[in-house]
Parts: C-alpha cells; structure tokens; sequence
C-alpha cells in the first residue's frame, strides 16, 4: 500500500514564509543554546560546553540563512510570484 502525501503537499503549500515570526524563533533559540552552554561552563560538562557552541554556531548559520530566504522571500513578493 502507497501512503498518500496528498496532504502534506497541500499544507505545505498553505505555508506562508513570515521572516519575522521565523527570526524571532531562531534567536529565542539562540539564547536558550547560550543559557544551556553557561550552565554547562557552571557544571564543568565538556561534552555539553562543547555541544552548546557547536549549537551556537549552528544557530548564527541559520540566521544567516534566514538573511538570504528573506531577500529571495522578498524579490519574489517584488515579482509577484
């Protein structure tokens, strides 16, 4: 039996790119990695000091990223498209 993804295919179309709701979930999860990696510094957790950095990092690409889904966002809104 073939799974249907008819549904997901009309949510996802449904979606509409909102570059400030998505900047703001991104950098209240940044500061919740940069809360994580202080308590972690506190407890002396390497594995954890070094995962939370690692997570940081990861965050300031995406928001990064974020820059560029919004000029693409925003070039299509110029063209109508």
């Amino acid at each position: 039996m073939i799974p249907k993804f008819d549904k997901y295919l009309t949510e996802a179309s449904d979606y509409e790119f909102n570059p400030n709701d998505a900047a703001k979930r991104l950098k209240d999860r940044e500061q919740e990695n940069i809360q994580r990696y202080r308590a972690a510094q506190e407890r002396g957790d390497n594995y954890a000091i070094e995962l939370y950095q690692l997570k940081v990092k990861m965050d300031k690409i995406d928001l990064e990223g974020l820059k560029v889904q919004t000029a693409i966002h925003q070039l299509k809104q110029k063209n109508g498209k």
